[in-house]
């Protein structure tokens, strides 16, 4: 099993938040600690935060995956200089969504009766046809190896496909991808925590038991992923290639940037 550096950046009101500085490629090089990020909102970091983020990490530009009513909802508190850009990354068919602002009180059904399915569901739409993986791509590989951070609401799930999609480009293996992936459950366990506790008036412990699944990160969900792109494409380079037009031209500036 490959080791891994998850490099977590320690402020109070970050969710998620991490480097992905030490990751190594199949080929023994990494990635250079300080330019690419994952995390969720940044809706509750504090001023201090903010020029913690600006001056010590020096994080260029944002990608914000969520929808525009959550980015509305809890706007990011942005810190000086840098470029944001949302960009949704739901899958278009509406059916199935990672919007965590309706997780819990949403009527889809099948959310409802199967909350494992659907996630999986999720995951399986996720990695095809995305405008905001094609805007990741764009920025990867035209931004001139600007810093950045990925991320959604939790960092998890729009998040999660995002980032295995950057770490495959710079040529890390399956494995490590979903042990970066699987960092999350242990991540997001006080944040769970609090969401539950902020809808415990609204739904019976039942019900609540019942939606557990749509916040954990199981790697049964990534795995979901992996397989589709597999039975859709054969490897992930295919899947780079023709869903997001990363040649080997294109993922050589990328990782000539990003990776030591």
């Amino acid at each position: 099993m490959m080791s891994l550096s998850p490099h977590i950046v320690p402020i109070k009101n970050g969710i998620n938040f991490r480097d992905l500085g030490g990751i190594k490629t199949k080929n023994g090089r990494q990635i250079r600690s300080g330019l690419l990020f994952r995390s969720g909102d940044f809706s509750k970091i504090s001023q201090e935060e903010q020029t913690f983020i600006s001056q010590q990490l020096g994080i260029d530009v944002i990608l914000d995956y969520r929808d525009i009513s959550e980015a509305q909802r809890r706007p990011d508190n942005l810190w000086h200089q840098v470029q944001y850009f949302n960009v949704p990354a739901n899958p278009l068919t509406g059916d199935v969504s990672a919007n965590l602002t309706q997780e819990l009180t949403d009527a889809n059904d099948l959310k409802k009766r199967s909350p494992a399915d659907f996630m999986i569901k999720l995951y399986q739409l996720l990695p095809f046809n995305n405008p905001a993986y094609h805007t990741l791509v764009d920025l990867l590989v035209n931004n001139h190896g600007k810093s950045l951070v990925q991320h959604c609401a939790i960092g998890k799930d729009r998040t999660g496909i995002g980032v295995a999609l950057t770490l495959f480009a710079l040529g890390v293996d399956e494995e490590t991808v979903m042990l970066d992936y699987i960092l999350s459950e242990q991540l997001l366990a006080p944040v769970r925590e609090q969401i539950f506790a902020d809808y415990q008036n609204m739904l019976d412990p039942q019900q609540m038991e019942l939606r557990k699944p749509i916040f954990a990160a199981n790697p049964l969900y990534l795995q979901s992923a992996f397989d589709a792109i597999k039975a859709k494409y054969d490897t992930f380079d295919n899947w780079l290639e023709s869903e997001y037009q990363l040649t080997d031209e294109k993922r050589q500036i990328i990782q000539n940037h990003y990776l030591i």
